[in-house]
C-alpha cells in the first residue's frame, strides 16, 4: 500500500533533484565548449556528469533542449560577473578570467556565436537586445550617449565587445600572449579608453560633419 504521509512525497530521490540537473547542466556547458555542439553526445555529456543517458533526458528531455538551458545558463552566468565586477573597471577582466567556470563559459559563448544554427543567431540576439537595454538603462552605475539608432548602436557594441573571444588565436599572435586572462587585461585599457573617448584625436580641417566616423 503506499504512504499517504505527505513527506513522503515531497522526498525526492538524489537522482531526480535540483542539484542533479545543476550538475548535468554544468557538465553539458563544458562539453559543448570542448568538443562543440555536432560532436558531444547525451551519452558523453551523461558520462562527465556521472549519471545515465536517460537521467539526462529525464531532466531535459533532449539534446537540443538541453543547449538550450545552457544557452541561458551561461548567458546569465556572463551577464551576473560583469555586473558584479563592472566597478573593478579593467581589473575586471582579469577577475573574470582567473575564474575557471567562467573560462569555460566563454569558451561556450564563442562556440555558440560561430554556430550556423539558429541557436548561434538566438544567442548574439540576446547580448545584443542586453547590450541595447544598458544604453537606454544605465550599467552598474555607467549611462551610454543615446543614439537614435540604439539597435545599431548596440550591434557595434556587442560586435566590440565579443572581437577578442572570436579572434582569440589570432590575437594572442600579435600580443605575444599565451592564456585569455593575458589577452584580455591587454586589450581592457584600450577598449574600455574607445568606449570612453573614443578613438580620434583630431580630424581634417575639411571634413564634414559625421565624416569622422570610420
Amino acid at each position: 500500500m503506499r504512504s499517504t504521509n505527505p513527506d513522503s512525497n515531497s522526498r525526492r530521490s538524489p537522482n531526480t533533484s535540483p542539484e542533479t540537473a545543476e550538475k548535468i547542466l554544468s557538465a553539458a556547458v563544458a562539453e559543448f565548449a570542448r568538443h562543440g555542439f555536432t560532436k558531444t553526445t547525451v551519452r558523453g555529456i551523461a558520462a562527465a556528469a556521472e549519471v545515465s543517458p536517460g537521467l539526462v533526458i529525464h531532466h531535459f528531455g533532449s539534446k537540443d533542449a538541453l543547449r538550450s538551458a545552457c544557452d541561458e545558463h551561461v548567458f546569465e552566468r556572463i551577464a551576473e560577473s560583469k555586473a558584479a565586477n563592472a566597478g573593478y573597471a579593467t581589473m575586471a577582466v582579469q577577475m573574470m578570467f582567473d575564474d575557471p567556470e567562467m573560462s569555460t563559459a566563454v569558451d561556450y559563448l564563442v562556440k555558440s556565436l560561430l554556430d550556423p544554427s539558429e541557436h548561434g543567431q538566438r544567442y548574439f540576439d540576446h547580448y545584443v537586445n542586453l547590450v541595447e537595454s544598458y544604453i537606454t538603462e544605465g550599467f552598474a552605475g555607467y549611462t551610454f550617449r543615446q543614439s537614435e539608432d540604439s539597435r545599431g548602436q548596440a550591434a557595434t557594441i556587442a560586435v566590440m565587445a565579443l572581437a577578442p573571444s572570436l579572434l582569440e588565436h589570432r590575437l594572442h599572435s600579435v600580443l605575444g600572449t599565451d592564456d585569455t586572462t593575458a589577452m584580455m587585461t591587454r586589450l581592457a585599457p584600450h577598449l574600455l579608453d574607445l568606449y570612453l573617448h573614443g578613438a580620434l584625436e583630431s580630424v581634417p580641417d575639411n571634413s564634414q560633419p559625421g565624416d569622422e566616423e570610420p
